[in-house]
């Protein structure tokens, strides 16, 4: 159930983000920046329901998963940094 609403609340932001703030990205960048970032966050915790948190956070953190994680994370960051 857990994974069901927050991926659905993942899915709404995303397309939220896409659907409201892209067009005016120019004139708004960090709106689209928020929305789309929470999305992902959503979308990654709903898997984290569905899997548990320690077999999600030992298969993000393998060794052929690491680097895309570390650059996955590290872009979420960056952006709502920048």
């Amino acid at each position: 159930m857990y994974f069901g609403i927050l991926l659905a609340t993942g899915v709404f932001f995303i397309f939220i983000s896409f659907t409201m703030f892209l067009p005016i990205m120019v004139l708004m960048p960090q709106k689209f920046a928020i929305c789309f970032t929470l999305g992902c966050i959503f979308i990654i915790g709903s898997f984290f329901a569905l899997k548990g948190p320690h077999n999600q956070l030992t298969d993000m953190t393998s060794k052929e998963r690491l680097p895309f994680t570390v650059g996955f994370i590290g872009s979420m960051v960056g952006t709502l940094y920048v």
